[in-house]
């Protein structure tokens, strides 16, 4: 019985966290060089691809963001999954 309850909070921890990791999901086809994971309190840095002739913007949950140079961001994880959200927009040039 203490084996079985063992195993349940086991899996309860994994499945809400991973020991301390939380999941960043997003469009491999606009962020780059992104983990899959990060431990709450880490800074992850990351990489969107460089658009020509558009605008592209970058969202995640609640989570500040910062630019650290041209298409290279950073936030620190948050104690939860996180979303990464690409929005490009056409400037008008092309």
């Amino acid at each position: 019985m203490i084996r079985k309850v063992m195993l349940v909070g086991i899996l309860l921890m994994s499945l809400t966290g991973c020991f301390g990791r939380y999941r960043i999901e997003f469009d491999e086809e606009d962020v780059v060089n992104c983990p899959r994971s990060a431990k709450a309190g880490e800074t992850v840095t990351f990489e969107t691809v460089i658009v020509c002739d558009a605008d592209l913007y970058v969202y995640i949950n609640d989570v500040e963001l910062k630019p650290v140079r041209e298409g290279y961001y950073e936030f620190v994880m948050p104690e939860e999954d996180v979303v990464i959200r690409t929005v490009i927009v056409s400037n008008g040039l092309a």
